[in-house]
Parts: C-alpha cells; structure tokens; sequence
C-alpha cells in the first residue's frame, strides 16, 4: 500500500499544472492576506460576542449562496473545460438562472435569519447581510469558475482574490470612525461585496455566439439539473462547516466567533493545497486517463495534507497573542482539528473520481449522508459539549462523507465487473 503511493509521488513530474498551481497559490495567497487581516481587525474590532453574532448570521445566510448558484459554476467548469465552444452559451444560460434563483432564495435566507439567531439583529441589516452573501457571492463564483473552464488561472484567481479584498477596504474605511457593532459591518461587508460584484459583471466579457445555438447542448432546465448535486454537495458543505455556528451561538456567541477563527485559520493555512486542487480539476476533468492522474497527484497533496495539519497544531497557541485572551477556546478548537485537511483532501478527490468515473448524480447520495450527519451531529453534541462537539462534528460529517463515496465506488467497481 505504501510503496505504490511513494512510487506514485516520487514518479510526479510538474509542468503546466505545476504552474498553473503556482499562478493560483500567488492569487489565494493575497486573498489570505486580505481574510487574514479582515479576522484579525475584526475580531478586535468587535470582540468574541459581537463576532460571533456576525458570524452566525453570516453561517445561516451561506446556506443559501449555493442555492442562488444552483451549482451551475460547476456545469461551467467541466462542460467549459471539455467543449469550450459551449462555454458562451453556458454563460448565458448560467446568468439566467442565477437571476431568476436569486429572487427566490433570497426572501428564504431573511427568514432563516432573522427566526434562528438567538438575539435579534436589525432586519435592514440582515437583509443586506443576505443579498451580499447569496446573490453577490453566488454570481462571484459564477464568473470565477467561467475563467477556470478556459485555463485561465490568473483570472480565476484574481476574481476569486478580489472580493476578500474588497472586504477588507470597507473595513478599513469604517474602523476609524463607525460604531464597533454586527449591525455596521453587516452594512460594510454588503457594500463591499454588491459593488465588487456590480464591477464583475460590467467587465464580463463573453463572446458572441457564433451562430445558432448547438442542439447537442442541453436547455436551461436540463443544465439546473445537471448542476443540482453540486448545489446540494455545496449546501452539505455549508451545513457540516457552518451549521455548528448558529447551534453553539444558542449556548454562547463567544464559542461561535472561537469555532469561527479557528476554521478561518484552517482555511488559510491550507491554501497551497486549495491552489493545486483547484488547479487539478480542469485536466483531470479533460483527462483521458483520469484516475492515474488523480492517484499520482492525489498521493502528493496527502502528503501536504498531513504537513499543513501539524503545522496547524504546533502554530495554535499564538492566537490569543495575536486575537486577545477572550480567543483562547480557538486555539484548543485548532489543535483538534488538526486532522481535518487531510479528510477534507480525501473527500475532495472521493468526489472528484465520482464525477469522473461515474456521474454527477452520484454525489447526490454522498452529500445527503454528509448532511445529515453534519445536522444530526450538531443537535446532539453541541448542545452538551460546545466548542469540543462542535470539533467531533466536523471530523464526523467529514467521516461520514468519505464512507458513502467509498460505498459507492465499490457499488460502482462491483457493477462493471459482472
């Protein structure tokens, strides 16, 4: 077992991926710049309580950005990738729908906002929370993954880079003079982010179609479906990441804003590893050898997986030096989730050998375990646990989701060889 994984990893040669890794890391690296920053005058700023009430909120309204999106990004990324003739009117096509799912998700994001904190918060607030969250967010995405379709790598990371950044300047223009509260930087932060998105799609620039539309190209409604498993893989996402947030803001707001910064760290530590898996799935997707692709390149960022979490560990007794004293509960949530970029690397590449090897549809089963377990976890051990709950959740969400894709795959293996 060990020895093909070696071979496997000493046998990996760069080249334009390698290189494409490279340009993406140099874009993820200056957007966790800007996430670092934002954290870290953030959580000053506003203090463990009133970081968590924004953090809370901004957990329930993410439950719907993928919903807005209707994972249509990911219809982009592997139609664009694999017929790049399609890509104009899969744009197209993609904006539509994002419009019109917009409209509709949006009144639900209020909703669930404003019935499930524990405290209220101003609904004029919430609402722009909302609309900057879902329906900026979403067509962000949208624009990001119309880029990475076409290889172009700078461009997919300089849009994903440039939201992060926007975010920060608004902070930095509030912070000298605005009250510190959730309510003010729940402004900011959405007119940050409709403005960031507002100059995206001025600067859109899809080309024309060069004739009538290809019949071989499904309708609209065809590509909603096809792209509905990455919206709810996307939605799973949120709930195993996030749905913690609103369930340890019932026991305290301060837990919620320390799981907050911890997972913030995770995220921005493990960046390299985000650059070169994004950087995989165009080729491995445009592949015609697929799984050797995903082995040999899979086996290394394991590796890198392993590496970040140890470093996670070792690094975690400086957040309260860098936070205040009142984020002391992050640093303990951190060293536990040590593991957790590793069994998020396996889901990712479980997933991605779905998608290539059997079908979209197959995630659907994978993200409805990962869900519910994420939900069913948080219910029971959250509300007895906190922040220790809170960290057995994640790893068991994450757990859960591995073992489905692995039923799956054998389900899969056991058919084709009859």
């Amino acid at each position: 077992m060990i020895r093909p994984i070696l071979r496997s990893v000493a046998s990996w040669q760069p080249g334009a991926y390698a290189r494409d890794g490279l340009r993406l890391f140099g874009w993820l690296l200056l957007r966790a710049v800007a996430q670092a920053i934002t954290v870290l005058l953030l959580a000053r700023w506003l203090g463990p309580t009133d970081y968590g009430v924004f953090v809370a909120a901004l957990a329930i309204a993410s439950f719907f950005t993928p919903l807005a999106g209707l994972g249509l990004g990911g219809v982009l990324l592997i139609r664009g990738a694999r017929t790049p003739a399609h890509l104009p009117l899969l744009q197209r096509r993609a904006a539509t729908a994002w419009a019109v799912a917009s409209v509709l998700v949006l009144p639900l994001a209020l909703l669930a906002m404003a019935t499930s904190l524990p405290a209220a918060q101003p609904l004029w607030a919430l609402a722009l929370l909302a609309l900057a969250e879902v329906a900026a967010a979403s067509w962000v995405e949208l624009c990001a993954r119309s880029a990475q379709a076409q290889h172009q790598a700078h461009r997919f990371g300089a849009i994903q880079a440039g939201l992060p950044l926007a975010r920060l300047a608004a902070l930095l223009a509030v912070l000298p003079w605005a009250a510190p509260t959730p309510a003010v930087w729940m402004a900011a932060y959405a007119a940050a982010s409709l403005l960031y998105a507002a100059a995206l799609a001025a600067a859109a620039h899809w080309p024309r179609l060069a004739g009538p539309p290809d019949g071989t190209l499904p309708a609209t409604a065809a590509l909603v479906q096809e792209g509905l498993p990455f919206a709810g893989g996307a939605v799973a996402m949120r709930l195993q990441a996030e749905f913690n947030k609103p369930v340890l803001a019932h026991l305290s707001y301060a837990q919620a804003g320390a799981f907050a910064v911890a997972q913030r760290v995770i995220d921005l530590a493990t960046l390299p590893l985000a650059a070169l898996q994004e950087a995989l799935w165009p080729r491995l997707f445009a592949a015609a050898a697929p799984n050797a692709r995903l082995v040999r390149t899979g086996a290394l960022l394991l590796l890198l997986a392993l590496a970040a979490g140890l470093a996670l560990a070792l690094a975690a007794p400086l957040l309260p030096a860098l936070l205040g004293t009142g984020y002391a509960a992050a640093a303990d949530a951190l060293v536990l989730l040590a593991l957790l970029p590793a069994l998020q690397l396996v889901r990712n590449l479980g997933n991605a050998w779905l998608i290539a090897n059997v079908s979209n549809a197959a995630l659907y089963v994978v993200y409805t375990a990962s869900a519910a377990a994420g939900v069913l976890l948080a219910l029971l051990l959250v509300p007895r646990w906190g922040l220790d709950g809170a960290v057995w959740t994640m790893y068991g969400s994450e757990g859960s989701s591995i073992a489905v894709a692995g039923i799956v795959a054998i389900s899969r293996r056991g058919k084709t060889s009859r």
